[in-house]
């Protein structure tokens, strides 16, 4: 069988899963810190704001006082070392008295204060806004709340604030902790107190572009060398130990293939492959043992081969020999037994002495008893010839009907011997048949001479000829003897073979009549068919092709035909 082509093999197939393997996992790991990169870098504004507000508020109070002068609040903001920062100044807007509303007060810090004064402990405000320029702009709110410590230098709160003789409560009495410069939390304005003021800063929305750019090149970077190094890793993985041992296995398993049993896996990896190692060569060794043990079978075998063909030599060699045995012996003996039948029936025709009647007995038994033995020495003979192969065929068209009368004549007077009633039926007009008459009449003689052996005295035999079609005639020799049991029908047609086989049977033969009768029929291209059950008689019938598919053998030289005989 073909060896089937690989369309793509193991290792291809395991580098190039793991490959896509290692680039989902790797881009659904680098998915989070990349979003949350982007969602921070977007946020800065917010971080830049809180910074400004608490630097601004941080700043005023260094100097001393909040100031509604403008050039002394540039001053102060220019003082806060912002200037890297490109966006307007923070505003810080006073109320006009703590807790209540400004009146001139824009949209986003009226919106601021509202938000501040309903929610007392947030104080972080801001919204995503355009410009007029429709640039995105980040407003930012920052709370400023009343704490004792702002009492000191705004006492003009403490009315507004707190009645005369109450006591500010403990949570505005605590001092704020400064925020780092780093990452300040907060900024530095108290909570859950009066709101006094907010700190407003307007901030231009203009991401890091480099920084942005930096952030994602890093990832990028990052991925492509984790997932090289997962690469190389596992191609080293896959390699030393997956797929060499697969590679030992399967050359091992190649040779094999080509012939090689003597050939062992070797593969020591101490786990799954080298149990399938062991397992595999455990198989080799069992089919290396079956394949000797086969060997040694055949070479058995072809030594008792050759011993029967040298027994069948010598059998056919025997046959032969019995068969020309045969032959000759069967000629040496129909000489002196015609010479002695022909003797007994000149005694017959002379006229016997009238007070010698033992003589006319004794003549009448070695008549009977010589032709008894020229039956057998001929069907012996026959068969003889029918095993070397030496009956010659002679075709001839004769005429069926013709031939059966002929028949019937010449074994009427055995018939009446035992007063059976011997007829011919013809059905229809038969064509003429192309066969050798010879074999042809010495068939349906065996036929005959059986049914009239076998009927018991005052019997009948008819023989029938029909045309069962249009190729065939069909010639049947019917009995009214003790009939045969449907078990016996095929070993009738054996060699020697008979029903009776006791030393006292009735019915004399040698077995041989059927025999022969199958035989020529089987050269004549013809069948032989019985019908018969015991008490019903029997029926032998011969069907005959009316055209012999048989060449007409040519008759073999007369030097040849003597030395047959």
């Amino acid at each position: 069988m073909a060896k089937k082509e690989l369309t793509i093999s193991l290792a291809a197939k395991c580098q190039l899963l793991f490959g896509f393997a290692v680039l989902v996992i790797i881009a659904g790991a680098l998915a989070v810190p990349w979003q949350r990169m982007e969602q921070l870098t977007s946020r800065e504004p917010v971080y830049e704001a809180r910074i400004a507000a608490d630097m601004t508020l941080r700043e005023v109070h260094v100097n001393h006082g909040v100031s509604s002068n403008r050039s002394r609040s540039t001053a102060l903001w220019q003082a806060a070392h912002l200037r890297q920062l490109h966006y307007p100044q923070p505003t810080i807007l006073l109320l006009p008295k703590p807790g209540t509303p400004w009146p001139h007060a824009t949209i986003f810090q009226a919106a601021a204060i509202h938000y501040f004064l309903k929610h007392s402990r947030q104080n972080q405000y801001g919204e995503l806004s355009q410009s007029i320029t429709h640039h995105p702009i980040y407003k930012y709110a920052a709370a400023v709340r009343a704490s004792v410590s702002c009492l000191r230098c705004h006492s003009q709160w403490r009315t507004s604030l707190y009645p005369t003789g109450a006591k500010p409560p403990a949570a505005a009495q605590g001092l704020q902790v400064p925020a780092t410069a780093t990452a300040p939390a907060e900024p530095a304005i108290s909570s859950a107190a009066p709101l006094v003021a907010i700190v407003q800063v307007a901030m231009p929305v203009t991401p890091d572009l480099d920084q942005l750019l930096l952030n994602r090149v890093v990832i990028v970077v990052s991925g492509l060398i984790g997932g090289s190094l997962a690469i190389i890793v596992f191609y080293l993985i896959t390699t030393r130990l997956i797929l060499q041992p697969v590679r030992v296995l399967r050359n091992t398993a190649e040779k094999v293939a080509k012939g090689d049993m003597d050939i062992r896996s070797a593969i020591s990896t101490g786990d799954e492959f080298e149990q399938l190692s062991d397992t595999f060569n455990t198989m080799l060794a069992t089919l290396k043992a079956s394949q000797d043990q086969l060997e040694a079978t055949n070479r058995s075998l072809d030594t008792r081969v050759g011993e029967l063909a040298q027994s069948n030599t010598d059998l056919f060699q025997a046959s032969k020999m019995k068969s020309e045995f045969l032959t000759n012996v069967s000629h040496e003996l129909r000489t002196p037994l015609n010479a002695i039948i022909g003797f007994a029936e000149l005694l017959t025709t002379a006229k016997p002495a009238p007070d010698d009647p033992r003589s006319n007995r004794y003549i009448d038994n070695i008549l009977t008893s010589a032709r008894q033995l020229l039956d057998l020495i001929n069907d012996l003979l026959d068969l003889a010839k029918i095993e070397a192969g030496k009956i010659v065929l002679r075709t001839e068209r004769i005429n069926v009907p013709d031939v059966c009368e002929s028949l019937v004549n010449f074994m009427r007077p055995l018939a009446q011997k035992k007063n059976i009633e011997l007829s011919l039926v013809v059905q229809a007009p038969v064509p003429l048949v192309s066969t050798d008459p010879a074999r042809f009449q010495q068939i349906l003689y065996n036929f005959l001479s059986n049914a009239i052996k076998f009927t018991p005295p005052d019997g009948r035999v008819i023989i029938t000829i029909s045309t069962p079609d249009a190729e065939h005639v069909k010639t049947a020799v019917t009995d009214t003897g003790p009939g045969i049991a449907p078990e016996h029908h095929a070993s009738i047609f054996e060699k020697f073979n008979q029903l009776d086989a006791s030393v006292t049977r009735r019915h004399g033969g040698t077995g041989l009549g059927l025999t022969i009768s199958q035989e020529l029929a089987d050269m004549l291209h013809a069948n032989i068919e019985l019908i018969s059950d015991l008490g019903k008689g029997a029926t032998f019938s011969l069907i005959i092709p009316i055209v012999s598919p048989a060449k007409q053998s040519a008759p073999p030289p007369e030097e040849n035909l003597t030395a047959q005989i």
